[in-house]
C-alpha cells in the first residue's frame, strides 16, 4: 500500500479503534465550519488544508485501486462510506499564534448531545490539549473530529460519512499489533521486503 493510502488507514484505525464501541449519527451534522481559521494561515509557518468529498473521494477510490495491496481493497470500501474528510492544520514558528476563541469555535459546533468526546489529552507542562469527537446514532459512526490545539500547532481533522467499523477493525491487526494481543505490546521481529 503506498504512503498516502497508509496515512489514511491509520487516521481511521487509530480514531475509530478508540471508539468501538461507539455508534454514529446523519452526515450533515458532521460537517464542521472551519473557515474563520483561515486568517491563521498569514500566521504559519506551515498549513495543510485538505478537502476530499464528492468527485474527488471518488478519484481517490480510484488511485487506492491501483494499488494490488489486499488492505488497499478495505480501504477503498471505507472511503466509499464517507461523504468528505477535511483537514485544516497551522504550525507556527512561535507560540501563541493562534487564540483560544479560535479553538472554541471549533469546540461550540461539537456541543450537541449527539457529538461525544472519546478521548482528551492535556500536557500543561508542554500546553498540549488533544481531544477525539464522534457523531453518534444507530449502529455506525457518522463523524469524527480530532483537535489537536499545541503551543506551536493547531490541527482540526474532520471525517464526515459512515465509518464501517467492520471493516476498519479488520484492518486492526496489521497497524495496531497490540491489541491483538490482549492490550499488551508484543514484540515484533523486523521483517524485510522478502519476507512480505
Amino acid at each position: 500500500m503506498n504512503r498516502t493510502g497508509k496515512w489514511l488507514l491509520q487516521i481511521f484505525v487509530g480514531v475509530v479503534l478508540c471508539c468501538s464501541t461507539a455508534l454514529g449519527y446523519g452526515q450533515s451534522a458532521a460537517r464542521l465550519q472551519l473557515a474563520n481559521l483561515d486568517k491563521l494561515s498569514d500566521k504559519a509557518a506551515r498549513v495543510t488544508d485538505v478537502t476530499l468529498d464528492g468527485t474527488l473521494l471518488e478519484l481517490a477510490v480510484k488511485i487506492i485501486e491501483l494499488d494490488k495491496d489486499p488492505e488497499a481493497d478495505q480501504l477503498k470500501d471505507i472511503i466509499r462510506s464517507l461523504k468528505g474528510i477535511y483537514v485544516k492544520s497551522f504550525e507556527f514558528d512561535d507560540a501563541s499564534q493562534y487564540s483560544q476563541a479560535d479553538v472554541e469555535a471549533v469546540r461550540a459546533q461539537l456541543t450537541s448531545p449527539r457529538w461525544s468526546k472519546i478521548v482528551q489529552s492535556i500536557d500543561k507542562r508542554n500546553h498540549e490539549h488533544d481531544e477525539v469527537y464522534i457523531l453518534k446514532d444507530g449502529g455506525r459512526v457518522g463523524g469524527i473530529v480530532v483537535l489537536v490545539a499545541e503551543a506551536k500547532e493547531l490541527t482540526v481533522v474532520n471525517i464526515v460519512g459512515d465509518v464501517p467499523l467492520e471493516k476498519v477493525m479488520a484492518l486492526e491487526e496489521h497497524f495496531v499489533p497490540e491489541r491483538s494481543h490482549g492490550g499488551k505490546h508484543k514484540p515484533n521481529k523486523e521483517r524485510s521486503h522478502d519476507d512480505e
